[in-house]
């Protein structure tokens, strides 16, 4: 099940174009409409993919699904409609060097971080191999060249084998999950040998593999409060100082249920919105695509506002405080639990349209995958996406006249201002009109999931570009909540 959440406060996706593409000059929108959205089309499609997983001790089994599964998602890149896209593959685990002594109880994965700490990991898992020089090479490379592809992998073995065999990296790391540091360290130029991961033109998405919360911890004191006042270890975290909840959540037994919670805001743990606006201080927001696979409801829906503390028996452990599971499944013949990934889902609810949740709490993850190729590839496609003004602009020309810009862009930042399209008929252009030029219609097939179900079409529809061209788009948005 596909679940999209639109966040009327902060939304990266929903930003004007002055700030989406401060390069371009294309002309000003109506100042009379709410806003804009923009979307920028490429020629050739260049997609980072960053996949980072939790590598606590309780998803080792649903490493070994994910890995499993993959297969979906290539078959599903490979059925884009320009072709496989040129790929950067990366792993990242949940595990960063927090630095602090006092974090005792989950051993010293919490303070060393040895082999994590946001360094994208090629270690290979079993007899299979990951990329062609691990000691070089921190992600997988697949791109079209003038003969076949360019690849850094055995072609022997394949593209979904090869990140499946980098991709199940263990259980030995830290109990204070941090997938939103995790990725923040592995982008941000802090790991040297993740160099040449980011391409300039390239899309870039963020899938998130977790069982539980994030904890990414913007103040280590945290571990300085004694027990008496965070009971449990893990209780400190999630959820003492992540949720603001209806009343007080409290370390003091017997559990409750707390409802109306939400994310801590300036407390001990890093607020969502810093890595919102960090992804967005290194990509275009309308090159962004961020997926979610963790904990939610037992339906598969997203975490509801509701939690519930009490004592928790994981196999032979007993944690006598601790946040209660929010789904449960069967995975490999076995049981397994996540708990409720509420501040996660926040962070992802900021992508609007671009963002994804999907449930962790299945055997199979095939549909999860399956929908993120669906939502990468409307990303790159010519589909409108958000919520755009259809108000027909121009009832003199057939078709419906979106008020939107476009424009051709060059990689060299150069670009060419095309015109609305004198119609025919609402499919046709017009004989004799001025080219190249732009119109929308329907396509409720390869549109499906964005609300207009309009595609960009431009005349000539088979334009000579660049490779490293792409289109660029603004139309004008209705108010929020119509």
């Amino acid at each position: 099940m596909c679940h999209h959440h639109r966040r009327s406060v902060i939304s990266i996706w929903f930003l004007v174009a002055a700030a989406g593409c401060p390069d371009r000059s294309i002309a000003k929108l109506d100042p009379q409409q709410q806003g804009e959205v923009t979307k920028r089309i490429p020629v050739s499609a260049n997609i980072d993919l960053l996949f980072v997983i939790d590598n606590s001790q309780s998803t080792k089994d649903k490493q070994t699904v994910f890995a499993q599964n993959f297969t979906s998602f290539v078959t599903k890149l490979n059925n884009f409609p320009g072709g496989l896209p040129n790929l950067h593959m990366g792993v990242v685990s949940s595990t960063v060097k927090i630095g602090s002594q006092d974090v005792t109880d989950f051993g010293n994965a919490c303070v060393n971080a040895t082999g994590d700490d946001g360094l994208l990991h090629v270690t290979p898992s079993g007899s299979c191999t990951g990329p062609s020089d691990t000691a070089n090479d921190r992600f997988i490379i697949d791109e079209a060249a003038p003969s076949g592809r360019s690849i850094n992998y055995d072609p022997a073995q394949g593209l979904a084998a090869t990140f499946s065999c980098i991709a199940q990296i263990g259980s030995e790391g830290c109990g204070f999950e941090a997938p939103l540091e995790g990725m923040k360290r592995a982008l941000d130029g802090s790991n040297p040998a993740n160099a040449g991961f980011i391409r300039d033109d390239a899309f870039l998405a963020v899938i998130i593999l977790t069982d539980e919360d994030d904890a990414s911890v913007a103040d280590p004191s945290v571990f300085t409060l004694p027990t008496s006042q965070v009971g449990t270890e893990d209780f400190r975290l999630q959820p003492l100082y992540a949720y603001q909840c209806d009343q007080p959540i409290s370390a003091a037994p017997p559990g409750t249920m707390y409802n109306n919670c939400v994310p801590v805001v300036g407390s001990y743990l890093q607020d969502t919105a810093y890595y919102t606006s960090f992804l967005a201080s290194i990509k275009d927001p309308s090159q962004l695509v961020v997926a979610l696979i963790a904990g939610g409801q037992q339906d598969g829906s997203p975490p509801s506002s509701s939690i519930a503390t009490g004592s928790l028996t994981i196999g032979t452990q007993t944690q006598p405080m601790a946040l209660q599971p929010s789904c449960k499944a069967t995975i490999n013949g076995e049981d397994a639990i996540a708990r409720p990934a509420i501040r996660l889902y926040d962070f992802v609810s900021q992508f609007s349209d671009h963002g994804l949740y999907q449930t962790i709490c299945t055997g199979d993850y095939t549909p999860a995958l399956t929908a993120i190729g669906d939502l990468l590839a409307t990303a790159i496609s010519p589909c409108l996406e958000g919520n755009i003004d259809t108000t027909d602009g121009d009832p003199g020309n057939p078709g419906t006249q979106l008020q939107c810009t476009v424009s051709e862009v060059a990689g060299d930042g150069s670009e060419v201002v095309l015109a609305p399209c004198a119609m025919q008929d609402a499919m046709t252009p017009a004989a004799g009109t001025p080219t190249p030029c732009w119109y929308v219609v329907e396509d409720d097939a390869q549109c499906s999931s964005t609300q207009s179900h309009l595609t960009l079409k431009t005349d000539p529809e088979q334009m000579t570009l660049p490779p490293d061209s792409s289109t660029v788009v603004s139309c004008a948005t209705l108010p929020q909540g119509s």
